[in-house]
C-alpha cells in the first residue's frame, strides 16, 4: 500500500485501546453524539508506523466534530514527519540519507539539518558517557545483526575490524557539512533517531492546533500539554524484575525513553544477548540494566537511555546523569531499583505510584 494511501487508513482508522494507562476505557473516535452531560474534550487515538516500530498518537481535543476533524489532520500530518524522517535517520532503507553519507565515504559532506541537530546531540551524550552511547557503532550493529539472525557469536577477528571503526570522536559539524577523519567511519541513529521523532512529531501535532497530546515512537514516549482531564500524563514503567512493581510518573512537556533487554535478546552459546550493542566489545549486551530518562523533550533521553543500561553499577550512572541538569532516571538492576538525578523520585513515593 503506498505511504499515502496507507496514512489515510491509518488515521481514519482509530484505536479501540491505548498502551497508556491514562488512556485504558477512552472511547473510540467516533461521531459525537448531542449530550448534554459530555465531556468538553476527549481523547483521540491513531495508531501508525514508522522508523520500523509501532506509533501511537493520543491527542485531547474538543469533543464535537471539528474537534475529531482537527485531530485526523493532525495525526495525519505527524505520521507524514515521521515518515520523512525516516528518510532521514533509518540506515535500513537504502536511499537514506544516513545510508548515502554512510556509502559516500567523503570525508566531509553536506547535510540536512535535521541530520545534523541529531548528530550534534548524538555527539554530546557519546563525549559525556565516555562513548558508552556512541553513533559510530554502525559496524558493530550490522554485525550483530548477523549474528541475532544465525544465533552465532561474530569472528574475533571480523568483531575486532568493526569495533576498530568505532569512534565517535572522528566525526564533527562543520557549519552545514559533516565531517570524518576516517571514510571508513559511518553512522547509527537507532539510539537516538525514534527519540528524536517522537519530539517532532508532538511538535508537529502542536503546530496543526492539537497541543494537548502524546505521541509513543516505540519506548519513547514524548508528552505536551497535560490532558484537560487530569493535571499531567501518567506514563507507566513496567518492571523488569518479578516481584518489583510498576510505577507511575506525571509528564507535561517532557520526554520519557526505556532502554533494556527483557524484550529483545538472543541465547547463543548458553549466554544471553541483548540487542543493546556495547560499543566496548561489538556485541549484544549480556546484562543490562533497564533504565527509563526523564527529561526535557529532548532526544538525548533515548540516548542517555542506552548508555546508562550498560553501566556497571549506579555510581558510574549518577556520574553520567549529573553532566545532564533536569534529567532523573529509573534504574533497575538485578531485581533493584534505584531513581537518580534530579528532582528524582524514591520508588513507592505517593508520586511515583
Amino acid at each position: 500500500m503506498r505511504t499515502r494511501e496507507r496514512l489515510l487508513v491509518l488515521c481514519a482508522a482509530l484505536c479501540a485501546a491505548c498502551v497508556f494507562p491514562s488512556c485504558a476505557g477512552a472511547p473510540r473516535a467516533t461521531s459525537p453524539v448531542a449530550d448534554s452531560s459530555a465531556p468538553a474534550n476527549k481523547r483521540y487515538h491513531f495508531v501508525g508506523k514508522a522508523m520500523g516500530a509501532q506509533v501511537d498518537l493520543t491527542i485531547d481535543a474538543p469533543n464535537d466534530e471539528l474537534g475529531q476533524e482537527r485531530a485526523r489532520a493532525a495525526a495525519r500530518a505527524a505520521l507524514l514527519e515521521l515518515d520523512r524522517l525516516d528518510t532521514i535517520l533509518s540506515d535500513w532503507k537504502r536511499g537514506s540519507e544516513v545510508t548515502t553519507f554512510n556509502r559516500s565515504r567523503e570525508l566531509r559532506r553536506t547535510t540536512s539539518v535535521e541530520f545534523r541537530a541529531v548528530l550534534l546531540r548524538a555527539l554530546d551524550v557519546a563525549h559525556a558517557t565516555s562513548g558508552l552511547f556512541d553513533p559510530t557503532a554502525a559496524p558493530s550493529v550490522a554485525l550483530w545483526r548477523e549474528s541475532r539472525a544465525s544465533l552465532r557469536l561474530p569472528s574475533t577477528a571480523a568483531r575486532d575490524s568493526a569495533c576498530a571503526l568505532v569512534d565517535w570522536r572522528q566525526l564533527g559539524i562543520d557549519g552545514d557539512a559533516v565531517t570524518r577523519t576516517n571514510p571508513d567511519v559511518t553512522l547509527d541513529f537507532g539510539g537516538i533517531g525514534k527519540g528524536y521523532g517522537a519530539i517532532r512529531a508532538l511538535q508537529t501535532l502542536r503546530e496543526q492546533g492539537c497541543p494537548r497530546a502524546l505521541v509513543a515512537v516505540a519506548g519513547d514516549i514524548a508528552a505536551g500539554d497535560a490532558p484537560s482531564d487530569s493535571a499531567a500524563w501518567k506514563i507507566e514503567i513496567v518492571a523488569e524484575s518479578m516481584g518489583v512493581s510498576a510505577e507511575s510518573v506525571p509528564l507535561v512537556n517532557a520526554a520519557i525513553s526505556t532502554s533494556g533487554g527483557s524484550i529483545q535478546w538472543v541465547e547463543i552459546n548458553g549466554a544471553r544477548y541483548s540487542h543493546i550493542v556495547d560499543p566496548r566489545t561489538g556485541l549484544g549486551a549480556t546484562n543490562p540494566a533497564q533504565v527509563t530518562v526523564i527529561g526535557p523533550l529532548d532526544c538525548a533521553v533515548d540516548a542517555l537511555g542506552t548508555a546508562l543500561a550498560l553501566t556497571t553499577d549506579n555510581r558510574e550512572a549518577a556520574t553520567i546523569l549529573a553532566k545532564f541538569p533536569g534529567y532523573r532516571a529509573r534504574i533497575e538492576r538485578d531485581g533493584m531499583v534505584a531513581w537518580i538525578g534530579a528532582n528524582a523520585l524514591e520508588p513507592g513515593s505517593a508520586e511515583s505510584r
